[in-house]
């Protein structure tokens, strides 16, 4: 064998050498979804859950890891299914960036069955994980009938309490339907249109870290985005519903009113009585 040839084997030889040490390294240090990217950098954000399908008396158990832990900054875990938002936690990661969730599917707001999205997000947007879990064994959803706001007839009426500017539609009303959301019912939407609203923490408070959560005709809007407490929110011709989420919303004004009313009426009573009596003669 010639030096030449000596030579080409070596190298051949070392090169080898260091493609399976690489790959030894990279197979001891890489990790999967929940760890480090080809053994380079730490994912942002990964959720997992311990099943996929679920019936309903159990308990989903999601875990997570932040990959860059920013200080007081709170994961949001969002479930949503058929009937909208079913649940919206905030947690902080512990010092090693993980954090868990139990989601029990028991709760009303999860008797029907099919895909539930579970979607954490950490800081803002562009940082986020996805998975979706079924549910079997419980009851299939009706298609709603007409235009589906029969439920919120009753509702306290905000439309009036709250400033807002909308193009490409009109605002039929705006409702606290339950104790943490306010809906808003478009009317003749179309292409290209946005709502913009200015949200008072006398009627809906945001959550801890100042954010809303918002759906558009009951799917999460990505589009949204927040400038202190305004909202800007697009919308397309499909759109009749804008829900806004919060951890709470004061829907009692007409019950307030009504209290107030009573309280004036009464006062008024017993004043015009005390005058009576003081302008009546003395016998």
């Amino acid at each position: 064998m010639n030096v030449q040839s000596i030579v080409l084997l070596m190298a051949v030889m070392a090169v080898g050498s260091m493609g399976a040490a690489s790959q030894a390294f990279a197979d001891h240090h890489g990790g999967d979804a929940m760890g480090m990217q080809h053994g380079d950098a730490p994912v942002p954000l990964a959720i997992e859950s311990n099943g996929v399908n679920f019936d309903h008396n159990s308990t989903i158990e999601i875990t997570g890891q932040v990959g860059n832990i920013r200080d007081g900054t709170p994961v949001t875990v969002i479930v949503t299914g058929s009937t909208g938002v079913v649940t919206i936690e905030q947690i902080t990661p512990s010092s090693d960036g993980s954090f868990s969730l139990s989601v029990n599917t028991a709760s009303p707001l999860m008797k029907y069955d099919g895909e539930y999205k579970i979607k954490a997000t950490y800081g803002d947007a562009g940082i986020n994980d996805v998975i979706v879990v079924t549910l079997e064994g419980g009851l299939v959803k009706q298609a709603p009938s007409h235009s589906g706001h029969e439920e919120h007839h009753e509702a306290a009426d905000l439309t009036k309490q709250l400033d807002y500017n909308i193009s490409g539609g009109m605002v039929e009303s705006i409702t606290a339907t339950n104790d943490d959301s306010l809906l808003v019912s478009i009317h003749m939407a179309e292409d290209d249109g946005e709502l913009t609203i200015t949200l008072s923490e006398d009627i809906i408070t945001p959550f801890n870290d100042g954010s809303f959560f918002v759906l558009v005709n009951g799917e999460e809007s990505d589009d949204a985005h927040q400038m202190g407490d305004q909202l800007m929110i697009p919308f397309d011709s499909t759109t009749t519903d804008i829900e806004i989420i919060g951890t709470h919303v004061v829907p009692e004004f007409g019950t307030i009113a009504m209290i107030v009313l009573a309280v004036a009426i009464v006062s008024i009573i017993a004043v015009s009585a005390k005058s009576r009596l003081s302008i009546m003669p003395r016998i």
